[in-house]
């Protein structure tokens, strides 16, 4: 007999929930964390970059008040030690409820990098434990691009920065993902200087028309410059910082910055887990699955980050449950359904997106149709002074169901929740 049914190998957002759907499955089950419990969205992703967010609109808000005739007197500054002191203590509460979540469930938890082993099972702190089937639910690792002088200068990750304890003067980001735009605006509003260096032009692979307004609007933002598309020739040091020459366009730049922050995306979490013991190996970063979020082995599941793929929070979620659902047994086996896709970038404008883009829909065989919104040019923005957005509905033209849609805009955060109930629905 083995230990047991099912062992999850981490205990972040698709871990916890592969676990607890097993377990609902009527599984025997055991998730291994390694480090801290909470998870990336909880530690170092989502809500921590969300809190400094929050603090830096809040300051750029209260220094733009002129348009609505609302005067401020007086000099109106951020205290990055508060900032971060209130990160901290945010996380700390999603953490403690996140901790109370997993001990009311019915699996068991054993901290401790687990890795397969020769012979079968997995090794858990020179402990060798054996299931019928395991979920891969490790995670990522921020994502390093090669720099000619990468080496020679200070680098930080989105993971360092939530550990940062003084305000950089300076810096130069590298990448334009959420990560990018988001610590980007983040810096650039509490009033550190920020070149913003990407190799494509924003939201690319999104919307283009989207990404060409967020440039807009963030080439307002006093303390950002963008050399997009634009690529870091080489880096140097220069005293205790760096020297970068960046060619944008005809542009050549030369920008010296206290640090550069590497925010190229994430890695999944594949390394060193002795998958070749169970016949696997990864391909360009990420561990294949079919719909029911099996690999090539069929013992063996994946979900979340470790996918490679969308490494979004909700979608981690739901992959950890088709994982843990399938492979404790259960009937009938599930299957993931990305149609509901949706992603979010909290820049102030924030970016939304759900289901299909337009290129994607002509690649995935229908013939879309595009409604168009400017958001300055409606009733509603104009007495809000939005100077920047855009809204794009994708339909199937024969049929008139939504595809997707595509929004940037004051709280398009929030309003792509009613396309996507509409999409539920399949609504026309």
């Amino acid at each position: 007999m083995p230990d047991y049914d099912v062992i999850v190998l981490g205990g972040g957002s698709a871990g916890s929930s592969a676990a607890a759907a097993a377990v609902k499955a009527g599984a025997r089950t055991l998730m291994v964390n390694d480090g801290e419990l909470g998870g990336l969205c909880i530690l170092r992703g989502c809500m921590p970059t969300k809190a400094m967010l929050a603090s830096a609109h809040a300051l750029h808000e209260a220094t733009h008040t002129d348009p609505f005739g609302i005067r401020l007197e007086g000099r109106v500054t951020a205290d990055f030690a508060r900032i971060m002191e209130r990160k901290a203590e945010l996380v700390q509460r999603f953490q403690r409820a996140k901790i109370r979540g997993v001990e009311s469930q019915d699996y068991d938890v054993l901290f401790g990098r687990a890795r397969f082993a020769a012979g079968g099972g997995v090794e858990v702190e020179g402990r060798r434990l054996e299931a019928r089937n395991y979920v891969v639910a490790t995670g990522s690792v921020p994502a390093m691009l090669p720099i000619p002088g990468l080496d020679e200068v200070p680098v930080l990750t989105s993971d360092d920065v939530m550990r940062l304890e003084s305000q950089p003067e300076s810096l130069l980001v590298q990448g334009a993902g959420p990560i990018g735009l988001e610590m980007a605006q983040f810096f650039a509003r509490i009033g550190t200087r920020v070149l913003l260096v990407n190799r494509s032009p924003l939201l690319s692979r999104c919307d283009s028309e989207c990404g060409e307004e967020l440039a807009r609007a963030l080439a307002e933002e006093p303390n950002l410059e963008l050399a997009v598309p634009g690529r870091i020739e080489r880096l140097r040091a220069a005293g205790p910082g760096l020297a970068a020459r960046v060619h944008a366009g005809e542009r050549r730049i030369d920008y010296e910055a206290q640090a550069l922050l590497m925010a190229t995306g994430r890695d999944a979490a594949l390394d060193d887990l002795g998958l070749e013991q169970v016949g696997l190996r990864a391909t360009g970063g990420r561990l294949a699955c079919d719909s029911r979020m099996r690999t090539d082995n069929p013992r063996v599941y994946v979900a979340g980050d470790a996918t490679g793929a969308f490494q979004i929070l909700h979608l981690a979620n739901q992959e950890g449950a088709v994982a843990g659902h399938n492979a404790a047994g259960g009937e009938p086996e599930r299957k993931i359904d990305y149609r509901l896709r949706m992603a979010v970038i909290f820049t102030d404008p924030p970016f939304a997106q759900v289901g299909a883009n337009e290129g994607e829909a002509r690649l995935e065989g229908w013939d879309p149709v595009v409604g168009r919104a400017r958001l300055p040019e409606t009733g509603r923005a104009i007495t809000m002074s939005v100077r920047h957005g855009l809204w794009k509905l994708y339909a199937c033209k024969r049929t008139g169901e939504i595809l997707g849609c595509s929004m940037l805009g004051p709280r398009a955060d929030d309003l792509i929740h009613l396309v996507a109930l509409l999409m539920h629905g399949r609504a026309g």
